[in-house]
């Protein structure tokens, strides 16, 4: 299925003009996957008017080849594709590059059971169809506010037997290569910037996911099962604890462990 032509101020196709977000370094680049084709037009519009640039797909075969040739900062997916299962998709898009991609899913299932699993298969947001396109803008820039942080600084932030290297936006445990991927990554670094401090899901929620998210407090105990997960291989998990009816903390105190 063929995909709209873009607007004739554009220097290429699939690409944005200067905007909004002209004065950063790199211009933030988002993927749509999407077999809508007037869904897709729409949300291409808007993301490009706030200084994305975009690319769109009609279906699933080109993905990953289109993550390795573009290196896109953000995947927005139909989690409704014919002819693939979207959460091997989202596994593959997250086995794609070393930094892979961030994952919004575009779905028309409003259950508590499809988001769970959504957020369980990797996607960092979930967004229920139709939806607001000023609010998927918004959605989009609260995924990538951490990408638009400086880092610059190349100083490793350590804590115990764990390293963040910030100019390589690299997790190692114990010497060995952690494979986290965005709020994974933010929440793990926000945490082990304040050890032995007790957060609440809803502090998190605003501190790492930022307040123009709408993603639910199930979000924080997803995510912090895939860092415990990712650490447990290298046996690290220890560190990253909850504490019983208050929330999560990077803590040394093995005792303290729930």
């Amino acid at each position: 299925m063929s995909v709209p032509e873009e607007p004739e101020t554009q220097q290429r196709a699939g690409y944005a003009p200067p905007g909004p977000l002209a004065s950063v370094e790199r211009q933030p680049r988002v993927l749509i996957v999407e077999r809508d084709a007037s869904s897709a037009h729409a949300l291409q519009g808007k993301l490009a008017q706030a200084g994305f640039g975009v690319t769109t797909l009609a279906d699933s075969d080109h993905t990953i080849s289109a993550i390795e040739r573009d290196h896109p900062d953000l995947v927005m997916l139909d989690w409704d594709l014919p002819g693939v299962m979207a959460i091997d998709l989202i596994g593959r898009i997250r086995r794609s590059r070393s930094a892979p991609p961030r994952v919004i899913i575009l779905s028309m299932l409003a259950g508590e059971q499809q988001v769970v699993t959504g957020f369980e298969s990797g996607a960092d947001d979930y967004v229920v169809k139709p939806y607001s396109l000023p609010e998927v803008v918004a959605r989009v820039r609260a995924v990538l506010r951490s990408c638009h942080r400086e880092r610059e600084n190349s100083s490793l932030l350590v804590f115990q037997e764990l390293q963040i290297n910030h100019s390589e936006v690299r997790v190692t445990a114990r010497g060995q290569p952690v494979a986290l991927r965005g709020t994974e990554y933010n929440l793990l670094e926000f945490l082990m910037r304040n050890p032995e401090r007790v957060f609440s899901r809803s502090q998190l929620l605003e501190r790492v996911w930022g307040r123009a998210s709408q993603a639910e407090p199930r979000a924080i105990d997803v995510t912090v099962q895939r860092i415990r997960k990712a650490l447990a291989r290298v046996e690290c998990d220890h560190y990253l604890q909850t504490v019983r009816s208050v929330g999560y903390r990077i803590s040394a105190n093995y005792t303290a462990r729930s």
